[in-house]
């Protein structure tokens, strides 16, 4: 709990202080009393400051050690999913083109404007509904083969944004991110324009390798069931005509866990684990503009299944 609490630097220093203070005032309580004189008289102080110093160390040793294991947690809880060093994995077999990048920029755009004016909900649709996302994990082996530098940054801006989409929505940090991956997808346009040739593969299989994870959040019991009870209830959103109301309860943390489960799932079971990964592909390919609400209302259902068999495949679920 400490050092979940102390997993930011200001934060560590926080926990630290309340820790050295309360190790130093315990140890009078429980300790001896310094002797000399009355009390806060020169003598008792000499003497107060003699029985201060050891206590002072262990206090200091232990608040040390302390602050460098909520460092070290932090650093670890924090990182990203995704290795920006490694190709990234495609999302879709979709041509990597002009047409598209400007698509994709777009999308973003109307992110930084729906952040700006403080719609968390529509910015979070945006992202999962139109091709921003897709793209933005398409277009990096392409651009890495001409670009590695450029495709590490935005590989690396890619992934901020998806960590502030993943969890509750500060919309001026959605805003700053969403613009920094259109900035550098408008860097990239010339670049790709001029080395990539802009065909699809005449073979893709979109869940024929491991799908990047969207959060490091760990995978619990409690957040498979609520994740399984999300999907069930877009479900019976999208079956009742309600899109809007099945395309944000999806954009969340109903499909993130379809993301993260993916990798641990295939050392697993890889056949569920591509199963799972088909039927959320549909499922994405039908949102937005696209959008058909019994093909949705169908593959989230069985995307729940999906989801419990892994969870117990993993030993997750009971």
């Amino acid at each position: 709990m400490l050092l979940h609490a102390a997993s930011t630097p200001a934060g560590a220093a926080v926990t630290v202080s309340v820790i050295f203070l309360l190790i130093f005032a315990m140890s009078f309580a429980f300790g001896s009393v310094p002797e000399g004189g009355r009390r806060f008289s020169g003598e008792w102080t000499r003497a107060w400051l003699r029985a201060s110093i050891p206590r002072l160390i262990v206090a200091g040793i232990f608040a040390g050690v302390v602050l460098a294991g909520a460092l070290s947690y932090g650093n670890t809880s924090t990182q990203a999913a995704i290795n920006c060093d490694k190709s990234v994995p495609p999302l879709t077999g979709a041509a990597v083109d002009d047409p598209r990048l400007l698509v994709a920029i777009n999308g973003l755009g109307q992110m930084v404007d729906a952040a700006n004016n403080n719609d968390a909900e529509r910015a979070r649709t945006i992202w999962l509904t139109s091709d921003a996302h897709n793209l933005s994990h398409d277009v990096d082996g392409p651009l890495r083969k001409v670009a590695s530098d450029l495709a590490r940054s935005l590989c690396e801006k890619v992934v901020a944004l998806e960590n502030v989409m993943a969890g509750q929505i500060v919309t001026d940090q959605v805003a700053t991110n969403a613009r920094l991956v259109a900035e550098t997808l408008q860097e990239a346009r010339p670049i790709l324009r001029a080395n990539v040739a802009s065909e699809t593969p005449a073979v893709f299989q979109p869940c024929g390798q491991p799908i990047g994870a969207i959060t490091s959040d760990p995978l619990t019991l409690q957040r498979l069931q609520n994740a399984i009870e999300q999907l069930r209830q877009v479900s019976s959103l999208a079956g009742s005509g309600d899109k809007a109301g099945a395309e944000a309860l999806f954009a969340g943390e109903a499909h993130n866990i379809t993301h993260d489960i993916d990798g641990p799932l295939r050392e697993n079971d890889d056949q569920l684990a591509i199963d799972l990964c088909l039927a959320v592909s549909e499922i994405e390919g039908n949102l937005g503009a696209s959008y058909d609400g019994e093909i949705v209302a169908s593959k989230t259902s069985e995307t729940a299944d999906y989801l419990e068999q892994g969870g117990r495949a993993l030993g997750i679920l009971p």
